[in-house]
């Protein structure tokens, strides 16, 4: 059941919201006559206030709603002031809904208000005599349709929402921020204009439609792809279906759209919702044709972008195949990846690009990756890799490595004290390997040592 409280917190207008205060005090003390005839006055200020609005800010089709106002207004409280203001009151529901501040149900459901309205102030309208009493519920009932329907939402029409989102994607000082997006574009529209933003999302993110030369379709889709996850946040369903909608159209486009559409949802439970067992397979094939490069040969990290992928689980159980062409590629490929897109999934095998390293440059290398992937890891990732760095000579015995172990101290405090043994016991392992060398003494980690006394 609504509560009455926090819908008349949240209307728009603070005039009208001090004229719904009214008709809910008015029900709450049992006045349902006067709640209804209160309710029925919100609504008509409601639609006036808005109406003005737009003629204020431009909109020169309500100009002329705005000068019949104004001149009612200037006749005063006299009989051509009233016909006029009754005159504007019978068309009003009419003139929302031609402004798509309501659609056709709304008011519907408004002009049963208005009825009712009518019924409790004219009270000779009863064929048999005696006044109209209307129950708590009908007036509880008018309440939440004129608060929900109408008076929690901001003048923002349909189409102009849909035209707002458009230019908004498509400017330059375009934020990603989902809030922003949120109360821009969804919080304040009505659930019909909310469905069309987030078809035209859904479509342009998947199909990545040319915006009319605006903006590049692929940044337009990435920008499109970014509303649609603030849109699931507040409504996941609505945003499901958009895009479970598109599954015909999607697998017609190109292989790399495709491929960029994968990219960009990867993690998103409604995008796998589109994805049935065809375009599964296709998808796998797209991501698999990245070439294992041979041993030694570096890869650019624009070429296996794709199989930074494998780090989402949902990409790893609905394409079972890309974990194991991930790993067919070399170790060193494997880092490239892992540097451009840290993730737990690569954390957890750092340990062993330590144990591989085969010269102080590359476990140096490794090194600044292990510090990278720092907010990942757990104690049982952290002193795997501590293991394998201080058993490896070419890391242990790195110039950089030193420093190296000093950043990693002070970016895993979120693992907190317990952190203190692991790398205590790669001191002790470390000072224990020096005592073997010509020169023992010189890669004890002192720095090291010092950092972590230090710390309270």
């Amino acid at each position: 059941m609504a509560d009455l409280d926090t819908l008349v917190n949240q209307v728009w207008s603070p005039e009208t919201r001090r004229l719904a205060r009214e008709a809910l005090r008015c029900y709450n003390a049992g006045a349902f006559r006067a709640s209804i005839a209160a309710t029925w006055t919100a609504v008509t200020a409601d639609i006036i206030t808005k109406l003005i609005g737009l003629a204020d800010d431009g909109d020169s089709t309500a100009i002329p709603f705005r000068t019949a106002v104004t001149n009612a207004q200037a006749h005063g409280l006299n009989r051509e002031g009233v016909k006029a203001m009754q005159a504007i009151e019978a068309d009003l529901l009419t003139d929302a809904e031609r402004f798509e501040l309501i659609d056709a149900i709304d008011a519907h459901e408004l002009s049963r208000i208005q009825e009712d309205r009518n019924l409790c102030v004219h009270p000779s309208l009863r064929l048999h005599g005696g006044t109209y009493e209307p129950h708590a519920e009908v007036a509880r009932g008018h309440l939440v349709v004129a608060l929900t329907a109408l008076l929690t939402h901001p003048p923002t029409q349909g189409s102009r929402a849909l035209d707002e989102f458009k230019s908004y994607i498509c400017d330059s000082s375009f934020s990603p921020t989902p809030a922003h997006l949120q109360a821009a574009f969804f919080d304040r529209v009505r659930s019909a204009a909310q469905r069309r933003i987030i078809q035209l999302a859904a479509k342009s993110a998947l199909l990545e439609l040319d915006p009319g030369g605006l903006l590049p379709a692929i940044e337009h889709a990435d920008r499109m792809a970014v509303a649609l996850e603030a849109f699931a946040a507040r409504n996941r369903a609505l945003v499901r279906e958009a895009v479970t909608g598109q599954r015909d159209k999607f697998r017609t486009v190109d292989g790399p759209a495709q491929m960029r559409a994968l990219i960009r949802f990867a993690d998103a439970d409604y995008f796998w919702d589109l994805v049935d067992e065809g375009l599964a397979n296709r998808l796998q094939d797209l991501v698999v044709q990245v070439p294992v490069s041979a041993p030694g040969q570096l890869t650019g990290v624009q070429a296996i972008t794709p199989l930074a992928l494998v780090k989402s689980p949902l990409v790893r159980e609905r394409l079972p195949k890309l974990e194991a062409h991930f790993l067919a590629h070399s170790w060193w490929d494997q880092m490239t990846v892992a540097a451009a897109h840290p993730d737990r999934y690569f954390a957890e095998l750092i340990p062993g690009y330590l144990t591989q390293a085969g010269a102080w440059r590359v476990g140096e290398q490794v090194g600044q990756l292990l510090v990278k992937h720092a907010p990942f890891l757990t104690l049982g990732i952290l002193s795997a890799a501590l293991t394998a760095w201080v058993e490896n000579y070419q890391c242990r015995t790195a110039n950089l490595m030193e420093t190296i172990a000093v950043d990693l101290w002070n970016q895993t405090a979120h693992l907190g004290p317990a952190r203190t043994e692991a790398f205590q016991n790669f001191l002790t392992r470390a000072r224990e390997h020096e005592g073997t060398t010509a020169a023992p003494g010189y890669y004890t980690y002192r720095a090291l040592e010092l950092a972590f006394t230090a710390t309270p």
